[in-house]
């Protein structure tokens, strides 16, 4: 009963061991760090919006983390080892617009047109833009800059800008909070430089750049340091033939008093051949000799279905030389966004857009206690896993459909035969089987670059990619076949056509299961 069974267990046997090959390797996709020496993702906290948390660190290395939830705002308290220690809610109204600052005693919160207090609820004043801030809160109403007072709730003048098309960056340091203003008209465009220390607001410097006419600006990133400003400009293809408008990126490092030396820089994959593609959610600082960015951008990831490229979290060092490393610090199949940086702990976080407004408020460190923490088996990468597993299954059933140009010759062999002589049929010549084996595997061999292409050998694990290793693979499952029809039909009463057709069928399964999953 054994050996009549092994003609059918065998086969059975070898596939689900090629399964369980392949949800090994997705698992180690799904669950690969995003650089060697990061922890993979770790979830903090679910919120409704795609809006940058609010990161400080307190004393005795703990974290402050507040976000918005569909409640109102909350602000989680972690450890050194991030586990949660204690928790705050406080609730106002929510939707994709509304943002909020929480540096001073009180909670501020924004809904696109005006600011309120998150206690009362009370409106402290329309507004025309908000800059939240980690230690301070800045908005602006018609044409002039304001700072609130989180303490005391009190506006206090900063500066008037110079029409109401002016915009406004800010950004801050440990040392100040900066102020960058832009204005455009036909001669270009025209930036201005703050520095605000408490309330005071002092001019650093102008400087006036153009960009190609066939371009367009969609962003100005700015980072001071003593006496040096240092641009990042983001610009848009305005019109592009083939439909797909291009994104293209500018640095440049000057001192004060000198217009900046615009160089187009490109962020390389790290790991991939390509590039990022549409980098934005960008923040920047100085450092002595180089410029950080955190960021987002389009890359490379294996965590996703067919290994399609993903949005996902990227710290890059910029040179005045023009040297640019590039460090990936997310690694999830979904779209990554809104990233802060954790100086002094070597951690991002960022939130991870998911479907039912449920995004998941995510952190990654290069803290060796985080790293082993995230290193375990969970739930969801279980799944993904198992997900990519089947996707990739299914599509490779294809596989069977380009071995039509296998077994469509011995079929049409085993016709003539029976037309043109059929007591052959009749008597089983074994003769039969095995000229049809020959004529189907040269087959094979003669049509196997419609199989093997060169996009499945290059997703194919190593193991099955090889050089020659498409010959020595169609060679090789055709000798464990034989053996295998070999040992049972002493079992079997099995006619030349079963065995043949026994003997295709088990070949292009093991065929299937194998390089199938690789083949789209």
């Amino acid at each position: 009963m054994l050996k009549k069974s092994l003609v059918w267990a065998a086969p059975v046997i070898i596939s689900i061991a090629a399964v369980l090959l392949l949800f090994a390797e997705n698992y180690s996709d799904v669950t690969e760090p995003p650089t060697e020496g990061w922890s993979q993702g770790i979830e903090l906290g679910l919120t409704p919006t795609v809006t940058e948390p609010n990161v400080k660190l307190l004393e005795e290395e703990k974290l402050e983390v507040s976000y918005l939830t569909e409640e109102g705002v909350k602000k989680d308290t972690f450890d050194q080892n991030f586990e949660l220690v204690s928790e705050e809610t406080l609730p106002i109204p929510v939707d994709k617009f509304t943002k909020f600052s929480w540096s001073g005693e009180h909670l501020i919160y924004s809904d696109y047109q005006s600011i309120f207090s998150g206690e009362s609820g009370e409106k402290i004043s329309d507004i025309s833009g908000f800059f939240p801030l980690k230690n301070q809160t800045l908005y602006s109403k018609d044409q002039e800059l304001f700072q609130l007072d989180t303490d005391t709730l009190d506006s206090i003048s900063l500066m008037q800008l110079e029409n109401k098309n002016t915009e406004i960056a800010v950004t801050e340091t440990d040392e100040a909070a900066y102020i960058m203003t832009k204005t455009t008209d036909t001669n270009g465009n025209h930036l201005k430089f703050y520095e605000l220390d408490d309330q005071q607001v002092t001019e650093l410097g102008v400087a006036d750049f153009l960009v190609q006419g066939t371009e367009e600006i969609s962003n100005i990133q700015f980072s001071v340091k003593d006496q040096n400003y240092s641009l990042l400009v983001s610009t848009l293809q305005k019109q592009s033939a083939g439909g797909e408008r291009t994104n293209f990126y500018y640095f440049s490092q000057s001192p004060f008093g000198e217009n900046p030396q615009l160089q187009k820089v490109n962020f390389p994959d790290p790991h991939s051949s390509s590039e990022l593609k549409e980098v934005s959610d960008i923040e920047m600082s100085m450092e002595d000799k180089s410029v950080n960015l955190l960021f987002k951008g389009f890359g490379a990831t294996k965590t996703t279905y067919a290994d399609t490229p993903e949005f996902n979290i990227y710290r890059a060092a910029l040179s005045s030389e023009g040297e640019n490393q590039v460090t990936r610090l997310s690694n999830t199949p979904n779209p990554s966004a809104e990233p802060v940086w954790l100086e002094g702990a070597n951690t991002a976080l960022w939130v991870d857009q998911g479907s039912d407004n449920k995004n998941k408020l995510m952190l990654s460190s290069a803290k060796p206690s985080i790293v082993e923490q995230a290193d375990q088996m969970t739930q969801e990468a279980f799944i993904q896993s198992l997900g990519k597993t089947v996707g990739m299954l299914a599509t490779g059933m294809f596989s069977i459909v380009i071995a039509g140009l296998w077994f469509i010759w011995p079929l049409f062999f085993i016709v003539v035969i029976m037309f043109a002589n059929s007591r052959a049929m009749d008597h089983n010549r074994s003769w039969i089987f095995y000229a049809g084996t020959m004529i189907y595997l040269a087959a094979a061999l003669l049509f196997k670059d419609s199989m093997f292409t060169n996009r499945l050998m290059a997703k194919a694990p190593e193991y099955l990619s090889f050089q020659g290793s498409s010959i020595i693979f169609l060679l090789g499952f055709a000798v464990l076949t034989y053996l295998i029809l070999s040992y049972g039909v002493k079992e079997r009463d099995w006619s030349v056509f079963i065995r043949l057709t026994y003997f295709i069928g088990i070949h292009i399964l093991l065929v299937t299961v194998f390089f199938g999953p690789y083949l789209l």
